[in-house]
């Protein structure tokens, strides 16, 4: 029958692994360390042993098992590898197993009352010779299939025919040798006498497959020298392995002896070397695979986070302009402030605007940190036009005044389970893309939802792989600029790709995209050709029931009347940035607290050892000295028991649990704040004060 053969390198796998010192060491220490027991047991070999009940069906039985695991693997390896030499040692270890089988079952008692096969212990010996034939036999045709350069390989639409030969092979050789130890005897010379069987090496028998067993050894062993596999090295060991048992064997002369007992575990070693490498390779494989799991998601978070920084580079110039407006109303009212101090109206009226003006700045800057974090993705479910309508203000920054930015958001639009920062990324992008796409006047960039419904799974078109059944909320961005070519839309998601001039791009944008929708269970769509603009799809699935959508974000309440101190509470204020704390130390006063200020947390440790009155510690997180917030509120904490803390930062809240250990029940006041907030939060700490 012709299974196929073809020349091809199979993949790399245990049966091709090379075997590097560190793979060869075990199997060294394992020979050496049995060949020293062999050496001193060889003076007692013939001394009878102990009498074990049960200890030939035992031993016979984890033979079985070794080998008929061994030969499982060899098989699976087979599978994946092809190769014709490795088929051939699964064969003969699949004989091997079988052998094993058919000489327990001629051993008087153990099966059954009787022998199940043969008539007497001649049968019993003969099917021992034909198993420590079968590995060398093994062995040599493997290292004759090897010697080319390149050993064949089983075709692929071939595997199982030919799998199916190399089972019925060893199958029938071993029923062969079943027959020969059985229906022979008359013809072959007899190796044991009861249970002496000296003759089996008075006869040549028992040396014979002695030096056929050191053959086999020297050959496997000199066949590749640096090429050496770690099949090829465990097959020495078990080859090596046979060689001492049958000295020992041969040594004890007869059944039940100290050298037939040590031949015995011997032989189950060498039966079982093989499988012990595989199960060894395969925690090493699972060792590698963790780490480079481990690495893979180092590189995609550094992936994700270059993406991210690339769209806040791109922004950059939108941003500078936009803070430049709103300092010019701050500046510009202070300056009339001081040249008319005395016009009250016009006082609160420009106060009122330059209020504005730093709330703006305020939240466009929590926004960007929020989005330029490095925090963990936190899927959510949230309602996808309330974050594109309060993410608004940042996507029309990031184009210029000649591009018309158009909302259209269906209201009836479902929720979807997505992290906030990475859609707001990728609908920066997008934006980005789109701008960058424009003519100078004139352009037109839509932001649209709606919602669809896919009763089966379908590839999307210009898109992501296949689009599973399901219920979607589709968010598409839009422009009317030059449009993509077939080449180029089919290379959009791949990282790095970019049609852009050096330095105006890196490619990352869409990768972004793609992998943000992935995410999300959903996928992303482009649809563009030359001159007729470019619309990109991202397909995000409906929650299960029961998810309810949060807002977009939260907004601060005003309080309906500003809570002051009620008994003189007293706050050690510690800021490093001298006119912040002098605006602190202004606002505490103002709300009726005693303030003490501190520079630094070196500052604040002096007072707190001291005996002046302090009931909060208000303190900034990021500051000089070697001793952040956390770590001055938990020192306070030592020295006085009891004290309570209001933390505050201009850094987002995810910044500061990953980056500064923030503990997540400790409140934090987000700079810049107004006296309405801070009066807000230390109510509830001055009450737990009390």
């Amino acid at each position: 029958m012709d299974i196929g053969y073809t020349s091809t390198r199979p993949t790399l796998a245990f049966a091709g692994a090379p075997a590097e010192r560190r793979r060869r060491q075990p199997a060294v220490i394992l020979c050496s360390a049995f060949a020293a027991i062999t050496v001193a047991l060889l003076p007692f070999a013939a001394a009878s042993g102990p009498v074990l009940p049960g200890f030939i069906l035992i031993n016979q039985t984890a033979l079985v098992a070794a080998y008929g695991l061994s030969a499982w693997v060899l098989f699976a390896q087979f599978r994946r590898s092809r190769s014709v030499p490795l088929l051939l040692i699964a064969a003969g270890t699949l004989y091997t197993a079988v052998i094993v089988v058919l000489q327990l079952l001629s051993f008087p008692g153990v099966v059954a009352n009787g022998r199940v096969l043969g008539a007497g212990p001649q049968t019993t010996t003969w099917l021992w010779t034909f198993w420590h034939l079968g590995p060398p036999l093994c062995a040599l045709a493997y290292v004759a299939a090897i010697r080319h350069e390149q050993p064949r390989l089983v075709r692929a639409e071939r595997i199982m025919a030919a799998a199916s030969i190399a089972v019925l092979f060893g199958l029938a050789a071993a029923g062969a040798a079943a027959a020969v130890s059985t229906l022979g005897l008359p013809w072959l010379p007899d190796q044991v006498t009861g249970d002496d069987y000296a003759a089996l090496t008075s006869s040549g028998v028992g040396p014979g497959l002695q030096v056929l067993t050191l053959v086999a050894l020297v050959a496997v062993w000199r066949t590749k020298n640096s090429r050496r596999t770690v099949l090829e090295v465990w097959i020495s060991a078990s080859l090596a392995l046979l060689v001492l048992d049958n000295i020992l064997t041969m040594a004890g002369g007869s059944r039940g002896s100290i050298g037939w007992y040590a031949g015995r575990i011997e032989a189950w070693v060498s039966a079982f070397v093989i499988l012990w490498a595989y199960l060894h390779e395969v925690d090493a494989l699972r060792l590698r695979a963790e780490s480079a799991a481990d690495e893979m998601a180092r590189a995609e978070n550094a992936l994700r986070q270059a993406q991210k920084m690339e769209a806040v580079g791109r922004l950059t110039g939108g941003i500078a302009h936009d803070f430049n407006n709103l300092l010019m109303v701050a500046t510009s009212g202070f300056d009339m402030i001081r040249r008319k101090p005395g016009d009250q109206a016009r006082v609160v009226k420009l106060a009122e605007a330059g209020l504005e003006a730093t709330e703006r700045g305020a939240k466009l800057t929590r926004q960007l940190l929020g989005f330029a974090s490095r925090a963990a993705i936190r899927p959510e479910t949230v309602n996808p036009n309330a974050l594109l309508l309060d993410f608004e203000p940042l996507v029309r920054r990031a184009v210029n005044e000649a591009i018309t930015v158009h909302f259209a958001l269906d209201p009836a639009l479902h929720p979807a389970r997505v992290d906030r920062t990475e859609f707001e990324a990728a609908v920066l992008n997008l934006v980005v893309n789109a701008r960058d796409a424009l003519p100078g006047q004139d352009g037109r960039i839509d932001i649209t939802t709606r919602n669809a419904h896919r009763p089966t799974a379908v590839p999307l078109l210009g898109g992501t792989g296949v689009l599973p059944a399901g219920a979607y909320a589709v968010v598409s961005v839009s422009d009317n600029g030059a449009g993509m070519n077939e080449t180029t839309r089919a290379q959009a998601f791949e990282p790095f790709f970019t049609t852009k001039e050096f330095g105006k791009g890196s490619g990352l944008g869409l990768s972004q995209i793609y992998g943000f929708t992935r995410a999300a269970g959903g996928g992303a769509a482009i649809l563009s050709a030359p001159g007729k603009g470019t619309v990109v799809e991202l397909w995000l699935p409906r929650p299960e029931a029961g998810a309810t959508a949060g807002a977009a974000g939260a907004a601060l309440t005003p309080a309906s009347a500003l809570r002051r101190a009620e008994n003189g509470e007293a706050v050690l204020a510690v800021e490093d940035e001298p006119a912040v704390l002098a605006s602190v130390v202004e606002n505490l006063s103002d709300l009726g607290y005693q303030v003490l200020p501190a520079r630094d947390a070196v500052e604040a440790l002096e007072l707190l050892r001291g005996t002046a009155r302090v009931d909060i510690l208000f303190s900034d997180i990021v500051m000089p000295g070697g001793m952040n917030g956390v770590q001055l509120a938990v020192e306070a904490g030592r020295l006085r028991p009891g004290l309570r803390v209001l933390l505050t930062s201009g850094y987002t809240n995810e910044a500061l649990t990953g980056e500064h250990g923030v503990p997540v029940d400790v409140p934090v006041l987000t700079k810049p704040y107004r006296r309405e907030e801070l009066a807000r939060l230390l109510k509830p700490v001055d009450q737990k004060a009390a």
